[in-house]
């Protein structure tokens, strides 16, 4: 009895509907979704912050303040760059903090840090994430994102009544501003590194 015939179709037999979905995202696409994740990472980082200043001896904690507006600068522009880009826009805020504190469950420590080993891993967690913010904006000053030929695209948000004219993101200043950015990084990397050798050689003895 003669057997039916199955077609085992490969990796690039795939209906085009298929392919396209299994297709890798590029440009465009793939730039919204790394600041997407980016954004949420940020928020973590944000939360993360506030721990570690609650964690560290008075005086460091004068020297980590100043990050919380950087910060908070820094999840903005992100979110400005992200609404120019992509076509649904950035995920709202409550949409982000949400998130944010869905991840911070799963950290050994609460808002109130006493141990001195639970202090080091949050320094040391938030080096981490300071250390890929700044390879982004490294990346994103060497990208289309940063060419004034497209930077216009980058800022798509509509002026509002509050809006000052400084405040707006003009197209040859996006490099400049996506550098500062990574120069800005660099600072709070150092910083987070001198604290977490400072923290750990304290421990470790």
């Amino acid at each position: 009895m003669a057997r039916s015939h199955r077609s085992m179709s490969g990796p690039d037999r795939f209906p085009g509907s298929r392919a396209a979905a299994l297709r890798p995202s590029r440009g465009r696409s793939a730039t919204a979704m790394y600041l997407r994740a980016h954004l949420y990472g940020a928020a973590v980082g944000r939360s993360i912050l506030d721990r570690c200043i609650s964690a560290v001896d008075p005086a460091d904690r004068a020297r980590l303040a100043p990050l919380r507006s950087q910060f908070e600068g820094e999840i903005a522009t992100t979110r400005r760059l992200l609404t120019g880009i992509s076509p649904v826009g950035a995920p709202g805020r409550r949409t982000v903090r949400a998130s944010a504190t869905i991840a911070l469950a799963a950290l050994p420590a609460g808002p109130i840090v006493r141990d001195p080993l639970t202090r080091l891993g949050l320094l040391e967690s938030l080096r981490t994430l300071v250390v890929a913010k700044r390879s982004m904006w490294e990346l994103l000053a060497e990208s289309w994102v940063a060419d004034a030929a497209d930077a216009a695209a980058v800022d798509a948000r509509a002026p509002g009544p509050d809006d000052d004219d400084d405040d707006t993101m003009l197209p040859g200043d996006v490099r400049s501003l996506l550098l500062a950015l990574a120069d800005q990084a660099r600072s709070q990397e150092n910083l987070l590194d001198e604290l977490r050798r400072g923290y750990g050689l304290e421990l470790f003895g």
